[in-house]
């Protein structure tokens, strides 16, 4: 039976063990760059990364809520093999697991609602309770958290951040996405009514641009 290997070691990386557990896997230990002989985390070992070249039979999952975070871990270790993991109790609409099929390090938890006509780049998270509707585009590295709410017709562009029960109102249609920018924020509870700008932070209902002064 293959091995998982999870980076990181904080809150997002134990409960990738339950959905790690949930599809099967037994043989689970995180990595660190800084560990120490004899760590652990609930039970199972912490190793330092350095072992990696010398692990066989070994998958990988990136268990780091932050987009940039995870983009750095994949750009450092690119050639390592990153198998999805979808919960059992997640809800996938027609055609969606097949088309996943074609990503790689995607994660959808306990619990998450997508429903069809979507695309799905790689590194995603779609946490608990979450919903993505109809029409949907999300990029690489997209974070969902807990209990957002995703409307149709709405572009998820790259390292987008979503907070814990936020949600997104509906685009126009499928050819008048609502888009969120890249590498963009927004705050727990939020309601985006309209377009978000890259590399910017959104609280509030409605979400407005959280100012830097």
């Amino acid at each position: 039976m293959k091995k998982l290997a999870i980076f990181g070691s904080g809150g997002f990386a134990k409960e990738l063990v339950d959905l790690a557990i949930d599809q099967g896997y037994r043989h689970i230990f995180f990595l660190e760059r800084n560990a120490k002989d004899g760590d652990t985390l609930l039970g199972f070992p912490i190793l330092p990364e350095s072992v990696i070249p010398t692990l066989t039979d070994t998958v990988y999952a990136i268990g780091v809520a932050d987009p940039k975070i995870r983009k750095k871990i994949y750009e450092a270790y690119p050639d390592l093999p990153y198998p999805n993991l979808i919960h059992s109790q997640s809800s996938l609409g027609y055609g969606i697991r097949e088309l996943l099929e074609h990503g790689k390090g995607v994660v959808i938890a306990a619990g998450a609602r997508i429903t069809n006509s979507c695309r799905f780049g790689h590194f995603i998270i779609v946490s608990f309770n979450s919903t993505i509707g109809h029409d949907c585009i999300l990029e690489n590295y997209v974070s969902v958290m807990p209990g957002v709410n995703v409307s149709g017709c709405i572009h998820l562009k790259q390292g987008t951040y979503i907070g814990t029960n936020a949600a997104i109102l509906p685009g126009k249609s499928p050819e008048q996405l609502k888009y969120l920018g890249e590498n963009s924020v927004i705050g727990a509870g939020a309601v985006v009514v309209k377009h978000t700008e890259p590399n910017k932070v959104y609280i509030g209902s409605p979400a407005k641009e959280l100012s830097r002064d």
